[in-house]
This record gives structure tokens, sequence and C-alpha cells, in this order.
């Protein structure tokens, strides 16, 4: 028995572990993908959409920020929840849209599908801020009389 819950523990460790390198390498990919699209600035503006009586160049700055910011929080595993969710929508809108590389934007937002289902993990600033104290895991006893 105690050798089943070593493994499962280490099972988890394994996961969460799976988790950071995603988050790292998830992260890292938008990152030198925002880059790639700033250097190629002139090439890239007229292939955006005015969305909403927004110009094309105020749509790549707010995608390319949005990108960024929220990859910034991915990698440091803050919010993960909610950034991997606006990143797969804006995913989500270049497929609709009709931009880019089909297949890049289908396997990045099915690892942020990924990222919304599994959270985190163990080894982010959420579940550090988070984590309880060990005695307050302790189950709670009735009051000696």
């Amino acid at each position: 028995m105690k050798r089943e819950i070593g493994l499962r523990i280490g099972q988890c460790d394994r996961m969460d572990w799976a988790v950071l390198y995603l988050r790292l390498f998830l992260g890292s990919i938008m990152l030198f993908h925002n880059i790639g699209k700033i250097q190629n600035y002139n090439e890239l503006i007229s292939s955006y959409p005015s969305l909403l009586y927004i110009d094309n160049n105020a749509v790549f700055v707010i995608a390319t920020v949005t990108e960024v910011l929220f990859s910034v929080l991915i990698m440091m595993g803050i919010w993960v929840r909610l950034s991997a969710s606006v990143l797969a929508a804006v995913q989500l809108g270049m497929l609709i849209a009709g931009n880019g590389i089909y297949e890049l934007q289908f396997v990045m937002m099915g690892m942020f599908v990924f990222l919304i289902v599994s959270g985190g993990g163990l080894y982010g600033f959420d579940a550090f801020m988070h984590a309880s104290r060990p005695d307050d895991r302790a189950p709670k006893r009735p009051p000696k009389r």
C-alpha cells in the first residue's frame, strides 16, 4: 500500500514538472512569435483586420501586447487558466479570421486548452501564493473536555 501511494505521489510530481515545461515552452514560443511579428511590422500590418471601427494598427498593437503579457504570466505561473483562456481565444479568432499559419495556431490553441484544464501546476507563483500552512491540512480534533 505504501509503495502504491509513493508511486502516485511520484506520478503527480512528474505531471507538475510536465506542466511547468509546457508553460515555459509555450510561453517562449509565443514570445519569439511576437518578436518576429514586431520585426516584420510593415509586412504584417496590412493582414490585420480592423475590428469594430478600430484601425488595423491598433488591432496589431493590442494583439501583440496581449499575447506578450499573457505569455509572461503563463511562464511565471500567475493566473494560468485565465491567461490560457485569453490566448486560446486569440488563436481561435486568428483561425476564424484566416490570418497566419493554421496548423501552428491550431496546435497552440490545443496546448492552451490543456493549460486551461490542468492549471499552472505546483511549480508556479499561484501555487506558492495560495499554499496553505501544513497545520491547516491536519484533521480537526474536537476540544478535550
